[in-house]
Order: structure tokens, then sequence, then C-alpha cells
């Protein structure tokens, strides 16, 4: 005969989060660890089977990658680069989502103000550059300023649909319950909310930093994106090779955590994500 307790266990349900298989951190970013192993062996046969003195190996790059930071200022550049992007990133993410969800909750002003919203994101960003320019002169405020500009306008356009397709089910059984403005936001707004946002965090990271690298190619005289330009005027290669690759060191690592944020986040509140 089986006790009561084995019972309980025998017949009690497994929830999902139990029955999923758990998967190892390894094994979670093998693929794409196997993608830039494979993107480094390609580069490294081009190179070979070129054999030409413009197209570098990565070898070459790499080298010329660490000489450059082994100099003072181009180690200032790429932290006066780090700098402005975070700055432009959190400022896009903080004041896009609050602006974003206080429009999203009004019917009216949502409808009044998202086709002007929508016209602007479709102009090509770098169009615009010249007005920062303009306004707020040739040096860290226009860059950080444009940076903000490319990551902020498609957050605030993400917060907005999110809270306008909050489920309306939930608002009347709010209004029902007769749920206080701050109560309406934090139990049904926010966790309506977080994946959609998520999502905007993951992809105006990126934004942010090509609008910023952008500014510094047009017109700086400091950053990465100075640094990119002037290996191209002086025909560096390899120099030019290995900022593309300290690009992509850079950008890696935050856009991978805020994936793994946005997973969790939609696993959470809307269901396991794919």
């Amino acid at each position: 005969m089986t006790s009561p307790a084995s019972q309980q266990l025998s017949t009690r349900p497994i929830s999902l989060r139990e029955a999923a298989p758990r998967i190892s951190t390894s094994r979670r970013f093998a693929p794409a660890l196997l993608v830039a192993a494979g993107a480094v062996v390609v580069w490294w046969a081009a190179a070979a089977v070129l054999d030409s003195q413009i197209f570098p190996t990565p070898s070459e790059s790499m080298r010329s990658l660490f000489a450059d930071l082994a100099t003072e200022s181009f180690r200032a550049n790429v932290l006066d680069s780090l700098r402005l992007l975070i700055a432009a990133f959190v400022a896009s993410v903080l004041t896009g989502a609050i602006l974003g969800l206080a429009l999203g909750m009004s019917a009216f002003w949502s409808r009044a103000v998202l086709p002007i919203i929508y016209a602007i994101n479709s102009i090509p960003k770098i169009v615009l550059y010249p007005l920062f320019l303009s306004f707020l002169g040739i040096g860290q405020l226009s860059r950080g300023g444009f940076a903000f500009y490319a990551a902020f306008v498609p957050m605030f356009i993400m917060a907005v649909e999110s809270a306008a397709s909050v489920d309306p089910l939930h608002l009347k059984m709010a209004a029902s319950l007769r749920m206080s403005r701050m109560a309406l936001i934090q139990r049904i707004i926010v966790p309506s909310t977080l994946p959609a946002l998520a999502t905007g965090m993951r992809t105006t990271f990126g934004l942010a930093f090509l609008g910023l690298l952008l500014a510094e190619m047009f017109s700086s005289a400091s950053g990465i994106g100075y640094e990119m330009v002037r290996n191209v005027s002086l025909i560096r290669m390899e120099n030019i090779m290995g900022t593309v690759v300290l690009i992509v060191v850079i950008a890696l690592p935050p856009t991978i955590a805020l994936q793994a944020l946005e997973n969790r986040i939609a696993a959470r509140f809307k269901g396991p994500a794919r």
C-alpha cells in the first residue's frame, strides 16, 4: 500500500517550469559561439586566399587593436564613447518608457500623437543630424543628443503601443474595483507592458550605439567613430578591422544580457519566450 504522502506526491501537478529542461548557460550560447568561430575561420581563409596587402588576417587586426589600446589617446576615445553610450541609452529607455506609457493610457492622445511620431521615425536619422549640430554645437552634447534621439523614438513608440494594447477586460475589472491610478499602473499596466518594454530595451541599445557612431564619424574629434574615420583616411586596414572587432566586443555583452532579461520577463509575464 502507498502512503498518503506518496499519493500526494504522485498526484501533485507538475508546473511547466519544473517540467521544462534546464538549459545550461554553455548550451544556450553555444550556437552563437559557433557562428562567431565560423566567421573568424571564414575571415582567416578569405585573407589567406586573397593574400592582399589591404585585407588583413584576424591576427594582424588583433595586433593592431592591442597596439591602439596601448595608446592613451585611443583608450580615452573609447571611454568617451562608452560614457556617452551609457548615458544616452539609460536616458532614452527611462524617458521613452515613462512618456510612452503615459501617452498610451490615453486613447485620444495616442491617436493624436502617434501618426506624428511614426512620420518622424520614418525619416532617416542621419538626415536630422545637422539640426543637432546647429542647436547643440560640435561636441559631446550633440553626439549624446543624437544617440539619445536614435534610441528614444523607437522606445517611445513601443511603450505607447504596449500601453494602448492592454487587455480591455483587465481595465474594466480595474474600473469595477475602483482601483486608484497608481494601483492601475502597478498591477495592470506595468505587468502587461513589461515584455514589450524589455524588447524595446534590447532594440534601442543597438540604435543608441549606431547613432553615437554615426555622430562621431561625421563631426567629432574624439570617440570610436572618430578613430574609425581617421583610420579610413589613412587607409590602415588592420586598424579598421581591429576597431570593428572592438565595436563588436563592446556591443555583444550588453545585447546578450538584455536578451536574457527579455527572455526572463517574457517567461514570467506572458509564457515561455521563443
